[in-house]
C-alpha cells in the first residue's frame, strides 16, 4: 500500500473586536474525507495538523494529511475549542490574542497565496457586519457537545460562561425543581390512590 502526504484543504473566517476577547477568534475548517488519527500542535505563532484517510474502495493508496501555518499574528492556544464532524471535517475556533476592529488580510504569516487555504464564505462577514451577523455555524455548544470536544477545559469555561458564571447547586434551582415540592407533589399522588 502506498502512502501520499497531502496538504488537506483549508477554509476560514474571522470576527474582531477591540474591547470583547471572546468576539475576536478565527474559524478554520479542514477538509479530510474519512479523517482519521487527527493531531493537532497549536502554538502561539502556529498551527500543526496530521491526520490519515483510507482510500476508496478497491484503492490501495492511503493518504497522510500535513498542514502547517505561521499565523498571520498571535494567538491563544488554551482558549482553543475543536472537533471532528461527521469524519470529514475539522473545526477550530481560535482566539486571536491582540484586540482590535481590524481584521487580519490573511491566516498566514507569509504574504503568499496558498492553493489550499480558501476563504469560507458561509462563515465570513464584513468587518462593518459582524456585531449584526448569527453566530458562526458548526460552533453551537450543543453540537459540540454531541459530537465531543477534545478540549474539555475549554468546553466547561464556556459553558461556566454561558450560564452567566453562575454556580447551579441545589439552592440555585428555580421553585419548579426544588426536590421538596416534587416529595409533596408524589405524596398527595400516593394518598389519593
Amino acid at each position: 500500500m502506498s502512502v501520499k502526504t497531502l496538504n488537506p484543504e483549508v477554509l476560514w473566517a474571522q470576527r474582531s473586536s477591540e474591547t470583547e476577547p471572546e468576539e475576536n477568534y478565527l474559524l478554520v475548517t479542514i477538509s479530510i474525507p474519512d479523517c482519521e488519527n487527527p493531531t493537532v500542535k497549536l502554538e502561539p505563532t502556529f498551527f500543526e495538523f496530521q491526520a490519515k484517510s483510507k482510500g476508496h474502495v478497491g484503492d490501495e493508496t492511503s493518504h497522510q494529511y500535513h498542514l502547517h501555518i505561521d499565523f498571520f499574528k498571535e494567538i491563544v492556544p488554551d482558549k482553543t475549542v475543536h472537533k471532528i464532524a461527521n469524519g470529514q471535517h475539522y473545526f477550530l475556533k481560535i482566539y486571536k490574542k491582540d484586540l482590535g476592529i481590524e481584521f487580519w488580510p490573511r491566516l498566514t504569516k507569509e504574504k503568499v497565496k496558498y492553493p489550499y487555504i480558501k476563504t469560507d464564505f458561509n462563515k465570513w462577514v464584513d468587518e462593518d457586519e459582524q456585531h449584526n451577523a448569527p453566530p458562526p455555524a458548526g460552533f453551537d455548544m450543543n453540537d459540540m457537545l454531541m459530537n465531543g470536544n477534545p478540549d474539555m477545559e475549554a468546553l466547561k469555561a464556556q459553558l461556566a460562561q454561558g450560564a452567566g458564571g453562575l454556580d447551579m447547586g441545589a439552592g440555585d434551582l428555580p421553585e419548579e425543581l426544588d426536590d421538596e415540592e416534587d416529595d409533596e407533589e408524589v405524596e398527595e399522588i400516593e394518598a389519593g390512590k
